[in-house]
């Protein structure tokens, strides 16, 4: 009953409403591999879960900040026991999203084959959205709901899909749903420390991240290609998202207890980080950040590694791990920058920040300069990955084969490639749409600055509250114009010339051109710095208003 009167509070009952929705639809993706299998059309039905990824955004905009709300009031009355109370009803709230998308599971399925083919006919996701503002359109996706089912699929037989990973798919979600929740109540714990432990959520996150990159999502991957190229029978692939979506439903219910262990491993992360004299070595920084970036620059690479192996949503997976390394890298750099801004606060040094951070944005130039100049050697490695994978069966055997064998190293350095521009000339940017490189220099810059731009006004303007939590506010920006403008194009060039209607050169065309609008971006992102602090500000003295 102490649980049912918390929601008599309208503020905690709306973001109960929308923990459940971004949790329903972040289920979505396992109905794009069933669409993938259906229409052939790996990328892009990624690239329409994208659209789905958005409106998560949009709610979180809200949702985590809005949280600050209830830290604030903890922090000024010391009552951590109700804050942990209105926490785990935001997690209760998660689980039955997770129902309901279960239950939704056919309908977005059909969403999605429909949403590729209105894609691949408009050949643009902006026109796509833009139809679906008229009411006529509403129609079709009414007439898009299915009833509940599980595709004829038992959940006592897996008939040939391995179970292993399904399990490790179920903690990897407990642990996600809780991530965020965690750092909050910890930044209520020890609010001295507050930007280093909300920023240290994505510590918990890189737990779910490792199982989702290392082992869940490869092996999905790798079944979803197996059944479009006729090497299993596509029921696998049904079986195996009505599995995955059970495993969902079950790691939002185990999250209750993964949440005070969660709060523990931050707590701990925020007290050794707090004075660490590592957070004042800036070149360590710029360092990292180059790294950081050059890593998740690479994802240009896997797409022409993609049509070269046709295995797409392989090549998808093995990035998504280079991916998991540049997060697991940001879950340490992220911190130390929160780490920073409180120093500084501590010793009334606030005057220093902006250059540091100046520096550190440098960084990211770097490194987007240094996955441009290495693009031929990544296109290789990717190739001999996704090989690898069809080999071994598993990424993470596929990774210890690599790491302890001498001949699988030779391999790799055999990888390395003299820079080139891949025989693409500035000429060739005729061949692909250029309002989405337009868009992706505007996306990398917003996002090179997000946490940067956010715990520097924290420190500049005091007086704002939740500043902190608003980094999600400048990423999120540049998510939704990444999955609308850019994503869609990349997916359906990739899809195209997979499906031989456009030749490899336009993919490669693509790849060196949004290689260089990274570049370009980072450079931005030193203009759009201050500016996203002040936009930052303006969110946070809106909030308050809400």
């Amino acid at each position: 009953m102490a649980y049912l009167s918390l929601l008599q509070d309208w503020h905690l009952l709306l973001i109960c409403i929308i923990a459940s929705i971004v949790s329903l639809l972040t289920c979505t993706t396992v109905a794009t591999r069933m669409a993938a299998v259906t229409t052939r059309r790996v990328a892009m039905a990624f690239t329409i879960y994208n659209i789905f990824f958005i409106i998560t955004r949009f709610a979180n905009l809200f949702y985590l900040p809005y949280m600050g709300i209830f830290v604030d009031k903890a922090e000024r009355t010391g009552n951590m026991e109700l804050l942990l109370m209105q926490l785990r009803m935001v997690v209760a709230w998660a689980a039955v999203g997770s129902i309901v998308a279960w239950l939704l599971l056919p309908t977005f399925v059909e969403i999605y084959r429909r949403g590729i083919a209105s894609l691949e006919r408009h050949q643009s996701m902006v026109k796509v959205l833009i139809r679906l503002l008229h009411p006529s359109r509403w129609l079709h996706v009414v007439t898009s709901l299915r009833r509940p089912g599980n595709f004829g699929v038992s959940l006592l037989r897996l008939e040939g899909v391995p179970w292993k990973f399904l399990v490790f798919n179920v903690f990897a979600t407990a642990v996600w749903t809780v991530g965020a929740l965690a750092a909050i109540y910890v930044s209520a714990l020890h609010p001295e420390c507050k930007r280093t432990a909300v920023l240290l959520s994505g510590l918990v996150n890189s737990v779910a991240a490792i199982f989702f990159s290392l082992i869940v999502d490869p092996k999905a991957s790798l079944i979803t290609d197996q059944a479009i190229n006729g090497e299993r029978p596509e029921r696998h692939v049904s079986i195996m998202s009505v599995f995955l979506m059970a495993g969902n439903v079950l790691g939002t219910f185990l999250a209750q207890f993964v949440l005070l262990p969660g709060v523990k491993v931050i707590e701990l992360a925020t007290l050794a980080l707090s004075g660490n004299e590592i957070v004042g070595n800036i070149a360590l920084l710029v360092l990292f950040n180059a790294i950081v970036t050059m890593k998740a620059s690479t994802t240009v690479s896997a797409r022409i590694a993609a049509v070269l192996t046709r295995r797409v949503a392989t090549a998808i997976a093995i990035y998504n791990f280079f991916f998991l390394i540049t997060r697991i890298a940001q879950q340490i750099y992220a911190p130390i920058i929160g780490s920073i801004v409180d120093t500084a606060v501590k010793r009334g040094a606030i005057t220093l920040i902006e250059a540091q951070f100046r520096w550190i944005i440098g960084g990211a130039t770097i490194g987007a300069l240094l996955g441009w100049i290495f693009m031929p050697t990544f296109v290789e490695i990717y190739r001999k990955a996704i090989n690898g994978m069809e080999r071994f069966g598993s990424l993470p055997r596929l990774l210890y084969v690599t790491c302890f064998s001498f001949q699988a190293w030779k391999k790799v350095i055999a990888c390395l490639r003299p820079p080139s521009m891949m025989g693409v000339r500035l000429s060739d940017v005729r061949q692909i749409p250029r309002n989405f490189l337009v868009g992706n220099i505007i996306v990398i810059s917003i996002h090179t600055i997000g946490v940067l731009a956010a715990t520097y006004a924290s420190a500049a303007y005091p007086d704002a509250r939740g500043v902190t939590l608003l980094s999600a506010v400048v990423n999120g920006i540049a998510t939704i114009l990444l999955s609308i403008v850019v994503d869609p194009i990349t997916a359906l060039i990739t899809d195209e010339a997979v499906a031989e209607k456009r030749p490899l050169s336009h993919v490669k065309t693509m790849a060196v051109f949004l290689a260089a609008g990274t570049v370009l971006g980072t450079l931005l992102s030193q203009v759009l710095f201050l500016p996203a602090a002040d936009f930052i500000k303006f969110c946070s003295g809106l909030m308050g208003k809400l």
